[in-house]
């Protein structure tokens, strides 16, 4: 159960912040320093680290809107998943425990699956320079994937294992 919820809170702070992938262009060499435009995206905001500003990306491409899907899916069976954990722990019934056992086991093996697939389509989209750049750089963009998107790689990892210790797990025996 604890890594299970490792595994939510790990997801959570990935969806929510900014540093799924660090775009940088237009790096300009003066006399007294160099001026580099760097801008942060995640799946719901960007931010241009040369003006300062979170913006809200308006016109996501498809690949972007299936990413969050992907990922807002697999957090909720992820969800799921820590509910029928909670159940299969506490609740006193024989009849329902194969039941709450199977279904923490199987939603948290498929949340990992979900979180991992998004996780390969936005590497590989932005990989191939769909980037979901708001405007057109000048210049070369050089991408590196961000602390955000391990975050969510370490978060699949953590559901699909939560989910195989499930698979292991017994009913732990409550002092009555």
């Amino acid at each position: 159960m604890v890594v299970m919820f490792l595994g939510w809170i790990v997801e959570l702070v990935a969806i929510t912040t900014i540093y799924w992938a660090v775009f940088t262009w237009l790096t300009v060499d003066t006399a007294q320093r160099r001026i580099t435009i760097t801008e942060a995206h995640g799946l719901w905001k960007y931010c241009s680290k040369f003006i300062g500003l979170f913006v809200r990306c308006e016109h996501s491409p498809g690949w972007l809107v299936a990413v969050r899907a992907l990922n807002v899916i697999g957090m909720m069976f992820g969800s799921g998943a820590l509910v029928f954990m909670g159940l299969f722990t506490f609740l006193h019934s024989e009849k329902w425990n194969k039941i709450f056992k199977s279904s923490a086991l199987s939603s948290a093996i498929f949340s990992g699956v979900l979180i991992l697939i998004g996780a390969i389509v936005y590497g590989a989209s932005v990989s191939q320079g769909k980037a979901p750049l708001p405007h057109k750089p000048v210049g070369d963009v050089q991408y590196v994937l961000s602390w955000s998107f391990a975050l969510s790689i370490i978060a699949a990892i953590l559901f699909v294992i939560s989910g195989v210790i499930m698979g292991f797990a017994r009913k732990p025996r409550m002092i009555e």
